[in-house]
């Protein structure tokens, strides 16, 4: 079979498959409706599996991303599952599953130890080593795969889970000794993907947290997971951007066979030492590698070690790309700062680590002794699947050292390596396929297939850490690695052996595969990179004047940024501000990082390279900046971006706003707020649950509005500590005057560096700070260091013609069906080249809320938004703005639609509880001065 044409820089086309395009079996699926909240929730209880937020965000995080693929299963399975030994295993399994008696509702567990058998039948003829291990799990409680944030991910009961090949011992309760899971219900009928309703939206969202959990536990490029209802089977494969659904087998009827073909080449992955889906680039920390690590950590006197490794076992060793040198370099990963639990999204994992300096000898690793005396030093490993039109954030700390001397630097940490490992499969994939296109395969390539065989990895198997990965990447771990000892890796290296499968791994393809070049914007590519500075959260502060510090460096950091390299950070939050660990030998306490999605100005022409960048720019300049970003739209800076919580007034109140300097000035003083009031003794009646009334989620005008307010009426008197009362009260009437205006003879002063970082350095240099006067947050379960509740995403926008009708109201009482049902929708026109069935669709939002810029990825935010982590981070909303009920008659421009949707809302008026509805007005109350105010 001849190979399809490269991926980059075209994007595949339906022909590669050999087919025309208009006979590609693409079907979209599972259309659901979406729901959103009109604010983050504030309690524990939404992160429930019952939760109407959970079902919403399950439901959004779905909608439109489930497409069928493939003309038949077989053509799904030789597709997407690329196996090292080719399936020829004879004999007929008519019988295999003929005691398999599927039963409806509660009964179908009774059916599951013949569907076991049945699984166990038709991997009798496996090799030893190849067999798996097959559980009746349907009462055993699965938690999220990390400890550390169990709590805010809900637990979940698969029925069958599956072990990873040759392991005879199986941990039914732990994810990283789970490699596919199966859900089986007892009705053809209970198949979700032709259907609708709000049943087969539970059924989809169980495989979805399977898909999720099993990638997060043990760092799958893509998982797969099997769906069976009735004798009716379908075969679904998730990645971090959509999933493809398999055409429906029947096991009566030859689905037995099937079956044990996709589970063959399942176990027998063309790259990789375990299954189909598993980066080669990733190993389990063995016994040994776990006490080395613990020993170097000891002996470096790292703080808080013993802390961070309480999870060891599911930590792993990676090999770490670097685009600069083109070689792989180890880390070992043992603490998880944290996570973003989203199944389609970037899936960020930040971990502590610290290099692995062993080498090999002997078929094992050991210490170097030219490095013996060198302690490893404990850095910051970040992974992430980024948009392909997103400019990767390697380019962003090139650009920072290239602009910014060592000596300058500060408030801003230093990446030490790393880059697109899924760049640089594609380069290997590509010149694999100019050289099939030239007929020059050469020896090299012969050599790599039989490095891959069975036979070759038997005999690597005395190798302890990912054999495998060091056939894959050439240049993985050291130079004194066995099979690369004598390869001289570049910036450009490309492996001499033929790239071992149809499609890259490491860079998705799945909608290219379905949508040809319409959606190739959707895609992602695995990254990695090292950051040199360790911190901890900006919630984890020691004393509010630690706090205080932190935050004006990075707003020290945040101008040497803008006025040396001409980068604007664009998302600036409570996750992006760090507090140094280790500050000795270092000028700042914080500094500011994540810059996934800032933007950089373009230049007509390079400076020279002893030739400064002009450091004059300011703050309150707001003349637009042609930046590059992504596929260099000069529109970019238009995108809406940045962690909703923090965002200007400005941006959420002014449609296609340029994104400037000020509004990020603006973001500090947000992000400040918002740690004070969650966790000091802040003096207001209200304590902590201020902040659900200076923070609103889920509607840009009710955000603004909400903002606008407190800095109307905000004061401050925070008991024994004058210094943060003076600096907040001075920085309210900053952001207050920063604002637009249309008052009469008012003016906005818009923020400026100098202006800030004057207030901050009064403030610091006044006595009285208090010490030890960090408080927990009580808002959420956990440690109290969370300080952000979970954030559920709308479905994406866009996607439907007409306006849509306003939310029924939801039921006071009712289990979570009813309280589902209560908000479906009636059905509408969907986008040209979509189709959904009748009954679902996106919430409404507000006309003035579309999308600036290029917003390449309908349901991408300006980050990720997810459930909260231990760290504080906080979540993303999306670029474009939330869709969620209208807001209140007389706030907004009146028109066809909104009378259509206010129409209905008169039939279905909105229920609110005691806690969410706001007081009424007394006559002398300013809130009726307000409402009376044209």
């Amino acid at each position: 079979m001849s190979r399809p044409t490269a991926l980059s820089p075209k994007p595949l086309t339906a022909t590669t498959l050999g087919f025309a395009p208009a006979q590609v079996p693409i079907k979209m699926l599972f259309p659901t409706c979406s729901f959103c909240s009109r604010s983050a929730s504030s309690s524990y209880s939404d992160v429930k599996q019952s939760s109407v937020a959970q079902i919403n965000g399950w439901a959004s995080e779905l909608f439109g991303r489930v497409l069928e693929f493939g003309d038949n299963p077989a053509h799904f399975i030789e597709t997407l599952l690329p196996c090292s030994k080719p399936f020829k295993l004879e004999g007929s399994l008519d019988n295999a599953f003929s005691t398999y008696k599927p039963a409806k509702g509660a009964a179908e567990v009774e059916s599951y130890p013949d569907l076991i058998k049945g699984l166990k039948t038709i991997m009798k003829p496996f090799k030893a080593a190849k067999k798996s291990v097959v559980v009746d799990t349907h009462l055993v409680r699965m938690d999220f795969p990390f400890d550390a944030f169990a709590t805010h991910h809900h637990h979940t009961y698969p029925d069958i889970c599956i072990g990873f090949p040759g392991k005879r011992k199986f941990e039914s309760n732990s994810w990283q000794e789970v490699a596919l899971v199966i859900e089986a219900k007892g009705d053809e009928r209970d198949d979700p993907f032709p259907r609708r309703g709000f049943r087969n939206i539970r059924t989809v969202e169980q495989l979805a947290k399977n898909a999720r959990n099993l990638m997060l536990a043990n760092g799958f490029l893509y998982s797969f997971v099997i769906g069976i209802y009735g004798h009716t089977v379908r075969l679904v494969r998730f990645d971090h951007t959509c999933a493809l659904v398999s055409k429906p087998i029947d096991l009566r009827y030859g689905g037995a066979k099937v079956l044990q073909r996709f589970l063959w080449h399942f176990v027998h992955p063309a790259v990789g030492d375990t299954v189909v889906g598993c980066d080669p680039t990733i190993s389990r920390l063995d016994d040994a590698s776990q006490e080395w690590l613990k020993a170097h950590l000891e002996q470096a006197s790292v703080q808080n070690w013993k802390d961070h490794v309480r999870e060891l076992k599911k930590g792993r060793r990676v090999e770490v790309f670097d685009d600069k040198t083109g070689r792989c370099i180890p880390y070992l990963l043992y603490h998880l700062v944290d996570v973003n639990g989203r199944l389609f999204s970037r899936a960020t994992m930040v971990w502590r680590a610290i290099e692995d300096t062993r080498i090999w000898k002997d078929g094992r690793l050991v210490d170097d002794p030219a490095r013996s005396r060198v302690l490893p030093k404990p850095r910051i490993v970040k992974e992430a699947w980024r948009q392909l039109v997103r400019t990767a954030e390697a380019t962003f700390y090139d650009r920072i050292s290239a602009r910014i001397p060592d000596e300058d630097r500060f408030g801003l940490p230093t990446m030490v390596c790393g880059g697109d490992i899924g760049e640089f499969e594609c380069r290997w994939w590509e010149d694999t396929e100019r050289r099939y296109r030239s007929g020059h395969r050469g020896s090299s390539s012969e050599s790599f297939t039989n490095l891959n065989s069975d036979d070759a990895k038997d005999k690597t198997e005395a190798l302890p850490s990912a054999p495998t990965s060091a056939l894959f990447f050439s240049s993985t771990g050291s130079a004194t690695v066995p099979q690369v000892s004598s390869v001289q890796p570049g910036a450009d290296y490309i492996p001499p052996y033929e790239y071992p499968t149809r499609y890259p791994q490491h860079q998705t393809y799945s909608w290219r595969l379905v949508h040809d070049q319409e959606d190739w914007h959707r895609e992602r590519s695995h990254m990695r990179i090292v950051i040199d500075d360790v911190g901890r959260p900006l919630t984890e502060f020691a004393s509010t004047h630690e706090l205080v510090l932190a935050v004006r460096d990075a707003i020290k950091g945040h101008r040497l940024l803008w006025e040396k390299a001409k980068i604007l950070h664009r998302d600036v939050s409570v996750g992006n501000i760090l507090i140094a660990d280790d500050q000795e030998g270092k000028d700042f306490v914080g500094f500011l990082h994540d810059f996934d999605y800032s933007a950089m100005e373009c230049e007509p022409q390079a400076p020279a390279d002893d030739s400064p960048m002009d450091g004059t720019s300011e703050a309150g300049d707001t003349s637009s900046s042609t930046t590059e970003h992504g596929s260099g739209d000069p529109d970019a800076l238009k995108e809406r971006t940045g962690t909703f919580y923090f965002m200007a007034y400005e941006i959420l109140s002014t449609p296609d706003i340029v994104h400037n300097t000020h509004h990020d000035l603006e973001s500090f003083y947000w992000v400040l707020l918002w740690v004070v009031v969650r966790h000091t003794d802040h003096g207001d009646v209200r304590g902590q649950k201020l902040c659900d009334r200076i923070f609103k989620y889920g509607d840009d005008e009710e955000s603004a509005n909400a903002k606008k307010g407190w800095l109307e009426k905000a004061t401050f008197n925070i008991p024994n500590n004058a210094p943060l009362t003076y600096l907040l009260t001075e920085l309210t009437a900053l952001v207050q005057e920063n604002l637009p205006t249309t008052r009469r003879n008012a003016k906005q002063t818009l923020l400026t560096y100098q202006a800030l970082l004057s207030v901050f350095d009064s403030a610091l240099a006044m006595p009285g700070w208090p010490t030890d006067d960090w408080r927990p947050c009580t808002l959420l379960k956990g440690d109290g260091r969370t300080g952000i509740a979970p954030i559920m995403k709308p479905a994406p926008p866009n996607l439907f013609s007409e306006p849509l009708r306003p939310l029924r109201p939801l039921p006071k009482r009712g289990d979570a069906a009813s309280l589902l049902l209560g908000r479906l929708l009636p059905s509408h026109n969907m986008h040209p080249g979509r189709s959904a069935p009748a009954g679902y669709g996106p919430l409404t939002r507000s006309t003035r809320e579309k999308r600036s810029g290029a917003c390449l990825d309908n349901h991408e935010g300006g980050k990720d938004a997810s459930s909260p982590t231990p760290s504080g981070a906080v979540r993303k909303k999306q670029k474009v703005s939330a869709m969620g009920p209208p807001t209140a008659p007389g706030r907004r421009r009146v028109t066809a639609g909104h009378r259509a949707r206010e129409e209905s809302a008169s039939r279905y008026p909105q229920t609110r509880t005691r806690e969410n509805r706001a007081p009424e007005p007394t006559r002398s109350s300013a809130r009726i001065r307000e409402r009376k105010t044209p």
